[in-house]
């Protein structure tokens, strides 16, 4: 969506929910509830899907704020990942059907989705590409929460940080969806040692599964001295800012420094000017890296872009993720990970959603629905939320996604908040 004349807050039968981001008078972005028209029928090699759920990551904080780069120039429908089933395809799309019968009703494929934008819409078109099958055992809410925190996580370990038994991992917001990917799929290599920050309120239920837990705002590479005073191998880097240069201090001989983020460009203190000038100062400290250090201390850095690649990458970018997706999903089949699921929202509580990245509240991933799940009670170990579309749950288990009733008719019940 690119103009407001196509969105609008009047709801009709050809009309479906959707989230944009819309710039004020002021100049300030906001998010907003809204309807759009139902897109059309999908084209060559494209794909219709009616969303069930999608994640949230740090990237929609930035997109929120304006400071994510090539962001589309509001108003526009944001969000990089999402579930749900097959409407319609295009032609010359084989790999997905639209029509097996599920629960005495012909529904489409079970899908995750990949996008660059888009995603946080009742109903989204988009290009083959992306759209993978999801296993059966896997939920809704599991699917939205696993393509961009277990395709980045696996990328910067096996393929980039090239992780060996026996090394030492440093990496920062052990308790964000990369952060818990990066946990799991660490305990794949034996005798690695890893060491992570994370905000202190989180360590009790980190500790468990990671060796050594530092606060991140306290300057922990003294810390780490004294434990591994040959220094780290692999240092994953999501946050850049200071942390750029203490990763690469704390890097021994022959070592990996790999940026994959740039949480410190937003200061947490997200109300004032002041608090987003702060993080850009802080972050613009990574131009000063010199290649000359680089090679006296035979150290290597990389730098690792998700959401870029999904735009420019060629065909054999498009296949070197698609082998990786395929991966990721025999292991979750394997039972050697699953997405940790942190609480679930609808739509109409983005707001508030976000707002668990921004504080650090969260520990693995924040899902939005487009409705009011008519299932919820099913939703096991969830802890009673203050508003109707709200769910805390330190359970990745979601509703019996085959059971759930199509948006027509959660907008017929009595719970929806329609």
């Amino acid at each position: 969506m690119t103009s407001n004349d196509n969105m609008t807050n009047t709801n009709t039968s050809v009309d479906i929910k959707c989230i944009i981001v819309q710039q004020t008078f002021t100049g300030k972005r906001e998010l907003k509830v809204t309807t759009a028209p139902k897109p059309p029928p999908p084209g060559d090699g494209e794909v219709l899907i009616a969303v069930k759920a999608c994640g949230i990551n740090f990237n929609d904080v930035l997109v929120r704020y304006g400071l994510l780069e090539e962001s589309p120039r509001p108003p526009f429908i944001p969000g990089f990942e999402c579930s749900g089933e097959i409407l319609d395809i295009g032609t010359n799309v084989t790999h997905l059907d639209v029509s097996f019968k599920s629960s005495e009703r012909f529904r489409g494929d079970r899908v995750l989705v990949l996008t660059r934008f888009s995603a946080w819409a009742e109903q989204i078109v988009v290009k083959k590409d992306f759209v993978f099958k999801i296993p059966k055992e896997m939920t809704f809410r599991e699917a939205a929460v696993l393509p961009i925190a277990y395709l980045t996580a696996y990328i910067l370990l096996f393929e980039i940080g090239n992780i060996k038994p026996g090394q030492t991992l440093l990496f920062h917001s052990a308790g964000g969806g990369v952060g818990v990917a990066l946990t799991q799929l660490s305990k794949l290599v034996p005798n690695l040692t890893i060491m992570a920050t994370a905000s202190p309120h989180k360590f009790d239920v980190l500790r468990a599964h990671i060796h050594y837990l530092f606060e991140h705002d306290i300057d922990y590479t003294e810390d780490i001295r004294k434990i591994t005073p040959e220094g780290i191998d692999l240092v994953l880097d999501c946050m850049a800012g200071d942390d750029c240069e203490r990763g690469l201090d704390l890097l021994k001989f022959n070592g990996k420094y790999v940026m994959y983020g740039t949480s410190s460009l937003l200061s947490w203190d997200v109300k004032n000017l002041f608090g987003i000038t702060k993080g850009m100062t802080n972050w613009w400290q990574n131009d000063k890296i010199s290649c000359l250090r680089l090679f006296q201390d035979s150290k290597s850095i990389h730098g690792f872009n998700l959401i870029q690649l999904l735009q420019y990458g060629s065909n054999d970018t498009r296949r070197y993720l698609s082998d990786i997706m395929h991966k990721v999903f025999l292991l979750y089949k394997e039972g050697k990970i699953k997405p940790v699921v942190d609480s679930v929202f609808t739509f109409e509580d983005v707001n508030s959603a976000l707002g668990k990245l921004i504080e650090r509240k969260n520990i693995g991933k924040v899902v939005i629905e487009p409705f009011v799940n008519a299932k919820a009670e099913k939703v096991k170990k969830v802890k009673a939320g203050g508003a109707s579309g709200h769910q805390d749950s330190s359970s990745t288990s979601g509703p019996d996604d085959d059971d759930e009733k199509d948006p027509e008719e959660v907008r017929r019940s009595p719970t929806s908040n329609q």
